[in-house]
Parts: C-alpha cells; sequence; structure tokens
C-alpha cells in the first residue's frame, strides 16, 4: 500500500474528569492569532552539552543510588516499578520490578517516538494533497495533526501547514465562479477513529480527538475550545471549501468519498518534519499528534495504518533496536488505553539509547523532554524545597490516568554524570502524592554523587 509521505528539508528545528483522566490533561493550550493552538517550543536539551558515550564524570555505584532511592519509596507509589541506568556503560544501578509490566499511560510516547523517527524518518514531512477531476477536487489527507485552518506559518520553522493556503495555491488554476464539487478522501488511516479501551466520552472531554488522516485544529469543535468534534475529517472539509468559496470558487457539495484514479495533483502543503512534531508531542503530551504518528508507522512498516498496525509496528521497531520487547503488550500510541503494559525498563532504554547519541534518528527526543519546572507538563513541578534540586536538570516525558502516574527521563548528577531513570506506579492512592514523590527521587539523584 504506498502511504502519502515524502521526505523533505530538514526542520529537525487529574481531577478525574469524566472518564477519569486528570486535570492536566485538559488545560486548554494557548490560541495562535487564528484560534489554532500555538505550536509549543521544543525545551531544551541538556544532552546535546554532554557527549554520554565517553563521560569522564565519575560514574555513581550501585550502592550509592539505592541508599538515596530506596528511602524514598513509600505506599504513595502504590504499585511501583523503578530503574536507573547509567547509559555510559549500560549499567542498571538500580531496580525494583523493572521487568513487571504496568499501564504506563503517556510515557508510551517515548517508544511511538522512537517508532516514528526510525521508521518515518526525523526529515520526513506528512502532505495534504488536493486534486482535481473534471468538475470534482478531492481533499486527500496524508494523517498530518498538525493542520491548522490558517496563519500556521513556516512549517519549517515552528509553523505548521494550513487549509488556507492550501486553497489558495489550489484556486491559482482555477476559473473564479465555476461551479464544483468537493471530495474529501481520509482513507490513509483505516479501523476504529477510537482507541481500545478509550472511553466513548475522550472528544467530548477535550483529551483526543477521533482519529483520522484528515483533521484540522486538533479536530477542535471551536477555536479555543476543549471539546473535539466527533467528525473531524468532515470538518476540515467544511473548512476547505469556506476558503475555496473565499477564493471565488462555489462549491455545491461536501461529501466523503476516495480520490478517483485519474485525478491530478493541484496542490499540497506539508507538515513540519516528523523529528519536530515528536518533539511538539512530547513537550506538552499531545495525544492526537501520537495517534498519527503511530498509524503512519503502522501503514509504512506493515501495511496496516490503524491502531493495532501501529502498535504492532512500535514493538517490531523496540525489537529491532535490540530492546527486549516479551512482555510488552500496547493496543495504541498516546498510552491512553488503561489496556497498555509496558515494563518501565523498556521505556527507559529508549531513552538510554537515545542518550546515548548512537542513533542519530533518534536526536529529536532529548529536546522533546519537559523541563523540570520550565516547559510543557513539568512546568509547574519542581516548586518545593523537596524537588527544586531538580528544577532545569531533570528532563522528562511524563504519564498520568486514573490511577496510574509514571515519570522516565534524564538527570545529570552532582558529579556531571547523566543518568537515565524511570517509575511507573499503577494503583496509586494519590496521583498529587505520587507525583511528588516521583519528582524527590529525580531530584535526589541530581544532588547525589551517589559513589
Amino acid at each position: 500500500m504506498r502511504q502519502p509521505w515524502r521526505s523533505g528539508r530538514a526542520g529537525l528545528a487529574a481531577c478525574t474528569v469524566a472518564v477519569g483522566l486528570t486535570a492536566a490533561l485538559l488545560v486548554p493550550p494557548l490560541a495562535a492569532a487564528d484560534g489554532g493552538p500555538v505550536p509549543p517550543a521544543p525545551a531544551p536539551s541538556v544532552l546535546p552539552a554532554i557527549n554520554v558515550a565517553v563521560s569522564t564524570a565519575p560514574a555513581p555505584t550501585a550502592a550509592g543510588i539505592s541508599a538515596v532511592v530506596t528511602p524514598l519509596l513509600n505506599k504513595r507509589l502504590g504499585q511501583e516499578s523503578v530503574v536507573v541506568i547509567d547509559p555510559a556503560t549500560s549499567t542498571v544501578l538500580f531496580e525494583r520490578d523493572a521487568a513487571t509490566p504496568r499501564v504506563p499511560a503517556s510515557t508510551l510516547k517515548l517508544a511511538t517516538s522512537a517508532a516514528a523517527l526510525n521508521v518515518l524518518g526525523p526529515q520526513t514531512r506528512i502532505p495534504t494533497v488536493v486534486y482535481r477531476n473534471g468538475a470534482t477536487l478531492y481533499l486527500v489527507g496524508g494523517g498530518d495533526p498538525t493542520l491548522v485552518r490558517a496563519k500556521g506559518g513556516d512549517p519549517l520553522a515552528g509553523g505548521s501547514a494550513s487549509l488556507k493556503a492550501l486553497a489558495k495555491a489550489a484556486t491559482k488554476t482555477l476559473t473564479t465562479g465555476k461551479t464544483l464539487k468537493l471530495v474529501y478522501d481520509d482513507s490513509a488511516f483505516t479501523g476504529p477513529v477510537l482507541g481500545p479501551g478509550w472511553p466513548k466520552g475522550f472528544p467530548s472531554a477535550g483529551v483526543v480527538a477521533p482519529v483520522t488522516a484528515l483533521v484540522v485544529n486538533g479536530g477542535r469543535a471551536r477555536p479555543r475550545s476543549l471539546t473535539r468534534v466527533q467528525d473531524p475529517a468532515r470538518q476540515a472539509a467544511d473548512a476547505f471549501a469556506g476558503f475555496l468559496r473565499a477564493q471565488g470558487l462555489t462549491i455545491s457539495s461536501v461529501k466523503s468519498g476516495s480520490k478517483d484514479a485519474a485525478a491530478t495533483e493541484l496542490a499540497r502543503v506539508e507538515s513540519p518534519p516528523v523529528g519536530d512534531i515528536v518533539q511538539r508531542m512530547l513537550t506538552e503530551s499531545e495525544n492526537n499528534f501520537a495517534e498519527a504518528l503511530a498509524h503512519l508507522v503502522g501503514g509504512k512498516l506493515l501495511g496496516n495504518p490503524s491502531f493495532a498496525g501501529g502498535a504492532a509496528a512500535t514493538v517490531r521497531t523496540l525489537s529491532d533496536m535490540g530492546i527486549a520487547t516479551t512482555s510488552v503488550s500496547i493496543v495504541d500510541g498516546s498510552g491512553l488505553s488503561l489496556q497498555d503494559r509496558v515494563p518501565v525498563q523498556v521505556l527507559a532504554d529508549v531513552l538510554s539509547d537515545t542518550a546515548l547519541g548512537t542513533d542519530p534518528d533518534l536526536a529529536s527526543i532529548p529536546p522533546g523532554l519537559a523541563v523540570a519546572g520550565l516547559t510543557g507538563t513539568l512546568a509547574d513541578r519542581y516548586t518545593t524545597l523537596q524537588t527544586l534540586a531538580g528544577r532545569g536538570v531533570v528532563h522528562a516525558k511524563t504519564g498520568t490516568l486514573t490511577g496510574v502516574v509514571s515519570l522516565i527521563g534524564t538527570v545529570q548528577d552532582a558529579q556531571g554524570r547523566v543518568l537515565v531513570f524511570g517509575i511507573i506506579s499503577n494503583k496509586v492512592p494519590s496521583i498529587p502524592h505520587a507525583r511528588e514523590t516521583m519528582d524527590r527521587i529525580a531530584s535526589r539523584l541530581a544532588t547525589c554523587g551517589c559513589q
């Protein structure tokens, strides 16, 4: 099956709601001038400044790490799995139930990121294309989750492709006043639009939009709305038809369908590079970005651009990276499903490989990690006396679902050694308390030489 993407120029640049997600997942994003979401700026990364592979900083000992971590493990974490790794030597310095499969929540996005970067390539761009055959125009979505209505800016400089720009490009070769039909084609993705185990209320709660290959402004019902529509593809097509009419065309109908094989391309716009999308996704834990990337990975690797295909392709990619996947069972790309099961060791290994820098395709992951106390999903954490030491030093991916808290990241210790840590806790009695405990652990690693 031919997939609609191509490589482009370099651009790497829960208070419970409805079904139990925390309020942290439901904070409205900032809005751009056109009402669309402002792409979050990639977080700075501690790793490029340090060559982890040849670090001469003193390595901590297993006994030293245990002396710091063990006293902080308590009932607040519920059923926890913990691991601390020295990526320079691939040494596991501490582990507790690290091989036990647990619900990972959004830390699963680390695996999705690795699969997208390895399979799609960090510089690949995802197109949205207009075709024509006679009096019919075809709007074909390629799976770009960053597409906006208007004023998207330069996709190669932190912006996004826009439907308005696509409409302007398409009408350059069309006669003003001509009556046309518009058919929208979102067949690049197949299967259900909601992931296995996802409650039907996710879109209305603003957690995630139905996953379709054609979507604009994240499927939001209104520009500054949190609620997502039930049919993002139809919404995008209607918006595009409006832009065509503004250009002087008459659009007599807007219908779902498949592109005619005889249709010829009129115009296209392309997403930011996949590497940039990964960075945005990780910093703000953007669920729709994750699912679109997973679907695309499933399509390219297995010819199955669906939830099932994306999950299977992600597991295969992890295995190809040399990471043990016998205990991995995933059903989506965002980690929203309580059916996902991943050992913390697996996700920490992904980040350890990334930190080591042996695979240049993974270079987009470190800048995407949220920075403690400063950016993304960690911006409002690391504010207590016990966690201030981790501010700016801890870079991590967070995860939160009902009864689930996770944190997997990197930290530079007091001796200058970069460590990878991972904590996944299930059946936590208190989400705020579990988060604080995890943040204390990461902060203690920051202040410890641990010899």
